[in-house]
């Protein structure tokens, strides 16, 4: 098997443990808070990591702009993937309390055409297939949300801002998991993600009860997978794929997560929705098929455009998420 199969192997693993996550999670979130389940989920997730990584934890990390070993890479990495993941985790749990599972899906699968976006903030150029693509995909969420803009509610808008964090998470992951150790970069972020949300829920009172926790745990110790495995799949697939070529194998997890939905929650969605959902990948395909990137230089004939454009973007991002933050937790 060349590394190529064997990085999309990994991915598939990952996109239909997380496709499966989506109406089990809806399960959960009857009883407990969404920090409190991110957190404990992820907490299930590191469990799973934690003997093969420390079996692994001698193999060195190389810093790439110095070329010297640095043993500790791969913490400091993991500790600000891991605050990516928990903004990300916590926003779409919020969002699956009040959304059915397979629109809320299809809404994150959005994240994959923000990730050349994000990469153009990031001084990487885009092509017009991006721009087509991420057209398409926003007219999707038109039609999934009802067709109407006060289809676009509260819930929408966190699983919106949540997508910056995912995207985010993968252009990341993308540049470090070359040169860290995947098993321990992997811990760190799982553990992370579970200590910071579980701390949160702690903080503000919304732990669960032991007649609760007791009663939630399959769905929690689903995270061994979802949380723990799935993104190791993920970082393995890495080492020999790109961002955008991992992000294209993402929005088959929207399908999955839709047919589990009507399966065990009975969640039907209609023909308006199936049309939306529908542009969506379409538009999440067409974004990836774009070749890759190229670096903007100081000697490109258009430089001084894109770099004012580019920076206009980032702050745009930055304010559109703070935004969306706001609308969605004041209206939830």
């Amino acid at each position: 098997m060349s590394p190529k199969t064997k990085a999309f192997s990994f991915m598939g693993a990952a996109v239909l443990i997380w496709g499966l996550s989506y109406p089990l999670s809806r399960l959960a979130l009857q009883d407990l808070s969404p920090s409190a389940f991110s957190g404990l989920r992820f907490l299930f997730g590191a469990l799973s990591l934690l003997p093969m990584a420390l079996r692994r934890r001698r193999r060195p990390a190389l810093l790439a702009y110095t070329g010297k070993h640095s043993p500790r890479l791969w913490l400091w990495a993991g500790l600000f993937a891991g605050f990516l993941l928990s903004w990300g985790s916590i926003l779409q749990a919020c969002a699956l309390a009040k959304m059915p599972a397979g629109q809320v899906s299809f809404i994150t699968s959005l994240y994959s055409s923000l990730v050349p976006v994000l990469a153009l903030v990031m001084g990487l150029l885009p092509r017009p297939k991006v721009i087509a693509g991420l057209a398409v995909s926003l007219g999707g969420l038109y039609f999934l949300t009802g067709g109407a803009a006060d289809g676009l509610g509260p819930a929408a808008g966190l699983v919106m801002a949540a997508n910056f964090f995912w995207a985010s998470h993968i252009v990341f992951s993308g540049y470090l998991v070359a040169k860290v150790n995947a098993w321990l970069f992997t811990l760190a972020q799982t553990v992370a993600a579970g200590l910071m949300m579980t701390g949160a829920a702690a903080a503000l009172g919304l732990m669960p009860t032991w007649d609760i926790f007791v009663k939630t745990l399959p769905y929690t110790m689903w995270g061994m997978l979802s949380a723990g495995v799935a993104y190791l799949c993920q970082a393995m697939a890495q080492k020999d794929l790109s961002a955008t070529a991992v992000a294209v194998v993402s929005p088959v997890q929207c399908v999955i997560a839709a047919l589990a939905g009507l399966i065990f929650l009975g969640e039907i969605m209609t023909g308006r929705m199936v049309w939306g959902a529908a542009l969506i990948v379409l538009g999440s395909l067409l974004a990836q098929a774009a070749r890759e990137a190229v670096p903007l230089t100081p000697d490109h004939k258009y430089f001084q455009f894109w770099d004012r454009l580019r920076r206009a973007l980032g702050v745009f991002c930055a304010v559109l998420v703070l935004a969306l933050l706001i609308w969605g937790l004041a209206a939830g």
